[in-house]
Protein backbone atom coordinates (compact mmCIF):
# COMPACT_ATOMS: atom_id res chain seq x y z
CA UNK A 1 0.00 0.00 0.00
CA UNK A 2 2.75 2.45 0.91
CA UNK A 3 4.54 1.51 -2.32
CA UNK A 4 1.63 3.11 -4.20
CA UNK A 5 2.59 6.47 -2.69
CA UNK A 6 6.33 6.94 -3.16
CA UNK A 7 6.14 10.47 -1.73
CA UNK A 8 5.05 9.08 1.67
CA UNK A 9 8.00 6.72 2.10
CA UNK A 10 10.22 9.36 3.83
CA UNK A 11 7.36 10.11 6.24
CA UNK A 12 6.98 6.40 7.03
CA UNK A 13 10.66 6.28 8.00
CA UNK A 14 9.97 8.59 10.94
CA UNK A 15 8.09 5.91 12.90
CA UNK A 16 8.97 2.32 13.75
CA UNK A 17 5.61 0.97 14.93
CA UNK A 18 2.15 0.83 13.37
CA UNK A 19 0.05 4.01 13.76
CA UNK A 20 -2.65 2.13 15.69
CA UNK A 21 0.01 1.10 18.19
CA UNK A 22 0.88 4.74 18.80
CA UNK A 23 -2.77 5.65 19.36
CA UNK A 24 -3.14 2.84 21.89
CA UNK A 25 0.09 3.72 23.70
CA UNK A 26 -0.75 7.43 23.86
CA UNK A 27 -4.22 6.78 25.31
CA UNK A 28 -2.78 4.42 27.93
CA UNK A 29 0.03 6.86 28.79
CA UNK A 30 -2.36 9.80 29.18
CA UNK A 31 -4.64 7.75 31.42
CA UNK A 32 -1.67 6.60 33.49
CA UNK A 33 -0.36 10.17 33.72
CA UNK A 34 -3.68 11.39 35.07
CA UNK A 35 -3.66 8.51 37.56
CA UNK A 36 -0.10 9.34 38.60
CA UNK A 37 -1.19 12.84 39.60
CA UNK A 38 -3.80 11.47 42.01
CA UNK A 39 -2.51 12.51 45.43
CA UNK A 40 -5.34 10.76 47.27
CA UNK A 41 -4.57 7.20 46.13
CA UNK A 42 -1.05 5.88 46.54
CA UNK A 43 -1.72 2.71 44.55
CA UNK A 44 -3.08 4.60 41.52
CA UNK A 45 -0.22 7.07 41.72
CA UNK A 46 2.46 4.37 41.80
CA UNK A 47 0.90 2.25 39.05
CA UNK A 48 0.37 5.31 36.86
CA UNK A 49 3.94 6.47 37.42
CA UNK A 50 5.38 3.06 36.53
CA UNK A 51 3.25 2.78 33.38
CA UNK A 52 4.26 6.25 32.17
CA UNK A 53 7.90 5.57 33.00
CA UNK A 54 7.95 2.22 31.18
CA UNK A 55 6.06 3.60 28.17
CA UNK A 56 8.47 6.52 27.84
CA UNK A 57 11.54 4.32 28.28
CA UNK A 58 10.19 1.75 25.83
CA UNK A 59 9.47 4.32 23.14
CA UNK A 60 12.86 5.94 23.67
CA UNK A 61 14.55 2.54 23.34
CA UNK A 62 12.62 1.77 20.14
CA UNK A 63 13.48 5.21 18.77
CA UNK A 64 17.17 4.88 19.50
CA UNK A 65 17.47 1.35 18.11
CA UNK A 66 15.52 2.14 14.93
CA UNK A 67 16.68 5.74 14.56
CA UNK A 68 13.14 7.13 14.37
CA UNK A 69 12.55 10.71 15.40
CA UNK A 70 8.91 10.39 16.45
CA UNK A 71 9.66 7.52 18.83
CA UNK A 72 12.53 9.41 20.42
CA UNK A 73 10.36 12.50 20.94
CA UNK A 74 7.49 10.46 22.40
CA UNK A 75 9.92 8.62 24.67
CA UNK A 76 11.42 11.84 25.97
CA UNK A 77 7.92 13.24 26.49
CA UNK A 78 6.93 10.12 28.42
CA UNK A 79 9.98 10.32 30.65
CA UNK A 80 9.37 14.03 31.21
CA UNK A 81 5.75 13.28 32.15
CA UNK A 82 6.94 10.65 34.63
CA UNK A 83 9.40 13.16 36.09
CA UNK A 84 6.71 15.80 36.38
CA UNK A 85 4.31 13.42 38.10
CA UNK A 86 7.06 12.47 40.56
CA UNK A 87 7.80 16.13 41.24
CA UNK A 88 4.10 17.05 41.50
CA UNK A 89 3.34 14.44 44.13
CA UNK A 90 6.45 15.28 46.16
CA UNK A 91 5.89 19.05 46.41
Amino acid sequence: MIADFPDLIPIADLIALRPASYAFRIVIAISAFVASLNVESTVARVIGFVVVLLTGAGLLFVGITHGTVVDILLGVAGLAAAGYSWWFTRH
